[in-house]
């Protein structure tokens, strides 16, 4: 039998993946929504794709973003813990990267089932604070800031301005929180850590950018072109490589009669 599936207003899926090897819930990156991972199911019928969906976005668009990390792990822990009923891993981009790894340590605390294994890109290890720091910027910079960060073309700047400028108090919220966020030491968890980084994002170091400290298990990196944003240009490969990395084909073999 299926096991029911939990609601929340938290997360998101977007398809009905029968009996699926695991789960992958994703973190979205400061600003970013559970619809950047929307179109990451149509590249696998084995991993059943769900996105983390914070206040201040979306259908929670009216609700006040969190500033701070450990406010937010308070609230978004309890409603993640029933996804822990079945093999899960978690990917984050970003902000989202720190995030999941607090969550991680936080399902520690609970003595939850952990995940298989943590994915992150976009950001050095929780040790190493942002290089760069735009939270505190006027609107004018902050946008600036983040059409660098983009790459954008001369002709998609009109419309990106617009919805960023829509969504800066959002986006500010999300920067705050994760430029303010302050690491506390700790063991490192049992999970094996994924990195990927694109090879010509500026705002990450090089190599696994710490991220082998976080672990007791292995710390593995795997590199892509593109920028800061890349998992945007290359979201099939990227899903290929979070199913080769968790054995999803290995897992389909063991299981055929």
């Amino acid at each position: 039998m299926r096991p029911t599936r939990p609601t929340s207003r938290w997360f998101r899926s977007f398809g009905d993946v029968t009996d699926p090897v695991s789960e992958v819930v994703c973190f979205p990156h400061a600003g970013g929504s559970a619809a950047m991972f929307r179109s990451w199911q149509r590249y696998t019928s084995a991993l059943k794709i769900t996105a983390v969906q914070l206040p201040g976005r979306e259908v929670r668009l009216g609700e006040r973003p969190f500033l701070e990390m450990t406010a937010l792990v308070d609230a978004l822990a309890p409603a993640l813990a029933p996804l822990t009923g079945r093999p899960y891993a978690f990917y984050g981009h970003s902000m989202g990267a720190l995030v999941a790894f607090e969550v991680l340590r936080r399902f520690r605390e609970l003595e939850l089932p952990l995940p298989a294994a943590l994915f992150v890109s976009g950001r050095d290890a929780p040790q190493y604070a942002d290089q760069e720091r735009v939270h505190h910027l006027p609107d004018a910079e902050l946008l600036a800031r983040l059409r660098a960060w983009e790459g954008l073309e001369p002709q998609d700047l009109p419309t990106y301005d617009e919805l960023v400028t829509l969504m800066l108090p959002t986006i500010r919220a999300d920067l705050t929180l994760a430029e303010t966020y302050q690491h506390v030491p700790g063991p490192p968890v049992p999970v094996p850590v994924r990195v990927l980084r694109g090879r010509r994002d500026p705002l990450v170091r090089d190599g696994d950018a710490g991220w082998a400290r976080q672990t007791s298990a292995d710390c593995s990196v795997h590199e892509f072109d593109g920028g800061h944003y890349f998992v945007q240009d290359h979201e099939k490969s990227v899903v290929a490589h979070i199913e080769a990395a968790l054995g999803v084909s290995a897992a389909r073999e063991a299981g055929t009669p």
